[in-house]
């Protein structure tokens, strides 16, 4: 029984319990969409869920996928926030600095098993962060992590701390901008949609990224070497929300209904789904020749050493955001990814 239908009995039996009530109204939310056709993330993630939601909520609750990206991919926040769309997919990170206090579950050498990151993102966001307005203006139905990142390039071997001085790498979160800077390299803040033109056209000498994103996004053409990085350099933390006007239309029992299969389901869900895609990148990049280098210990403990500032800075951030005792919540996300995958 997959997560889905194990979280959707419940909450059929709660719909169930509601029947007598007055009817529902239905209800059809325009879901702002930019993955591209056939991605992993919408296919095997995002389509399944958004048929959980009608399903658990017998059609009252559809979701409308747009054709194309409402606004920017990287103003998806905003979008759902001023009702352009009613719900969308955000990678928090092409937001820098906007979400201070998520940036910790985004720090390097976590973890590279994806079946544990997600899980301990919503478990970490439901213990210190939901009762924090770290969203104020939008419903975040939920939160999980993309794949774990290391580093591609046109051709640069970066398992070599050394060789990040000069170099021009995409970044995508605060996290991998400071890695990338502490390391003596130049960070282009860029949303991954845009790093195959930035390759091709020679402005960027490699980029940070997960690898069954190399692949989803065809960046394989341009970037022909990888460097994996043990632990990895970290994620991105990735938010589904709906507009808090649009979520009022749906009645109290679909929207317990809608919770019941988001949030801890789609964490789940996406550890599996983004470790078996990673994998997958991985193996189909040494089918097609790709070069691929793995950081060796040494090399690890000096690329360690170099990026250590990072956590007392976020530390420092995440207490003038407001959060009382961010080791606290640091400690307990750690604990998270040592349990086993559920």
């Amino acid at each position: 029984m997959s997560f889905f239908n194990r979280s959707g009995l419940l909450a059929g039996v709660m719909l169930a319990a509601s029947a007598a009530a007055a009817p529902a109204q239905e209800v059809t939310l325009r879901y702002s969409n930019w993955l591209p056709a056939g991605y992993a993330l919408d296919a095997q993630l995002m389509e399944p869920w958004i048929a959980e939601i009608e399903k658990v909520t017998e059609g009252r609750v559809k979701i409308q996928k747009t054709p194309k990206v409402v606004g920017s991919v990287a103003s998806q926040y905003d979008v759902v926030a001023d009702g352009m769309a009613d719900m969308s997919l955000m990678v928090l990170s092409y937001a820098p600095g906007r979400f201070p206090q998520v940036e910790g579950m985004e720090l390097p050498f976590a973890s590279d098993d994806e079946s544990r990151t997600s899980p301990a993102v919503w478990a970490t966001y439901e213990k210190f962060l939901a009762d924090q307005e770290v969203f104020p203006d939008v419903v975040p139905l939920a939160l999980f992590q993309t794949g774990v990142f290391h580093v591609f390039t046109t051709g640069r071997d970066l398992s070599v701390v050394d060789n990040w001085a000069g170099a021009k790498i995409r970044s995508s979160s605060p996290s991998l901008t400071r890695i990338i800077e502490l390391l003596g390299g130049t960070p282009v803040n860029k949303p991954v949609s845009e790093v195959y033109e930035l390759a091709s056209g020679r402005m960027i000498d490699g980029a940070t990224t997960p690898p069954d994103a190399l692949l989803g996004f065809k960046l394989d053409d341009v970037l022909h070497s990888m460097t994996f990085v043990p632990g990895s350099l970290g994620s991105t933390t990735v938010l589904v929300s709906v507009n808090p006007d649009a979520w009022a239309r749906i009645s109290e029992a679909d929207q317990q209904a809608i919770r019941e299969v988001s949030g801890a389901a789609v964490a789940r869900m996406s550890g599996e789904l983004h470790r078996k895609e990673t994998e997958a990148a991985i193996a189909e990049m040494q089918n097609r020749g790709r070069t691929i280098h793995r950081m060796n210990d040494a090399e690890l403990a000096r690329m360690k050493e170099r990026v250590a500032p990072l956590t007392a800075e976020w530390l420092d951030k995440a207490k003038a955001a407001g959060l009382e005792n961010p080791q606290e919540m640091l400690d307990f996300f750690r604990a998270q990814l040592d349990r086993p995958a559920q």
